[in-house]
């Protein structure tokens, strides 16, 4: 159990090499951006179920031509193609592209995706990801949960260790240690205690059914959730929204 306190000062556990690695995988990039290296960016992050996605990349010279994109449930354990291969809901091959724009339809499942770029569909690796969300019409800018509980942000991508305000509605009736923190987007949902262990920055809500929180963007570019909790003993996720760091 967290100590009760509005703010943690330092994040609870430090992420494996291998998180730290996936994070550093997850970018947007503006559409005008001059790259280097593999890349995926988007207009938006948000999408209704079923809108139509226009995902911009660039990849290395020399691929083969199976090398591809496809769409993967963001809880999915980045790094090895054929695990994502799995689990994709929808790909396009690059056929040797190295720049282009690929269109896709969002799932029809609200929640959190990432685009992942693969270098080959033959055992191969995660080249890049970038992650979005699909939310229901009307959420108000943020992930909708059961019974109108919701997170909303005025923008999706913020600079390191840049001021966020989180906008909320609770339901009534929560202890007052139900609380929203700042979770790594590669966490598992679903599960309190594992958004407990991995959280960066929390605030309890102290029984408020709606209001705002001030939050710090976290130091490390990558792609995070504010998450919802309705207490801090073994409980469950409400609700969550998607941001970028970059």
């Amino acid at each position: 159990m967290k100590p009760f306190v509005c703010m943690k000062t330092v994040a609870k556990v430090i992420l494996s090499a291998f998180a730290v690695l996936c994070v550093g995988m997850l970018s947007v990039v503006p559409a005008n951006a001059q790259t280097t290296g593999p890349s995926l960016w988007m207009d938006k992050l948000e999408f209704a179920p079923g809108e139509a996605i226009s995902l911009h990349f660039t990849a290395p010279a020399g691929l083969p031509t199976n090398a591809w994109i496809g769409i993967i449930p963001s809880n999915i354990p980045h790094g090895d193609e054929s695990v994502n291969d799995q689990h994709d809901i929808s790909y396009r091959y690059l056929d040797g592209l190295t720049s282009g724009t690929l269109t896709f339809s969002a799932p029809t499942t609200p929640g959190t995706y990432d685009f992942r770029m693969h270098n080959t569909d033959s055992d191969g690796v995660e080249l890049k990801s970038a992650t979005f969300t699909v939310v229901t019409p009307g959420g108000g800018g943020g992930g909708t949960g059961v019974g109108g509980v919701s997170i909303s942000l005025a923008k999706t991508v913020f600079s390191p260790g840049e001021s966020i305000t989180v906008t909320f509605t609770a339901p009534p009736g929560l202890p007052d240690s139900g609380w929203i923190g700042i979770v790594p987007s590669s966490v598992s949902h679903g599960d309190e205690s594992t958004n407990d262990m991995n959280d960066i920055e929390y605030h309890y809500m102290k029984g408020m059914t709606s209001g705002t929180l001030t939050f710090t963007a976290p130091a490390m570019i990558g792609s995070y959730d504010f998450r919802m909790n309705d207490n801090d003993s073994n409980g469950r996720e409400l609700t969550s929204i998607t941001f970028m760091v970059q």
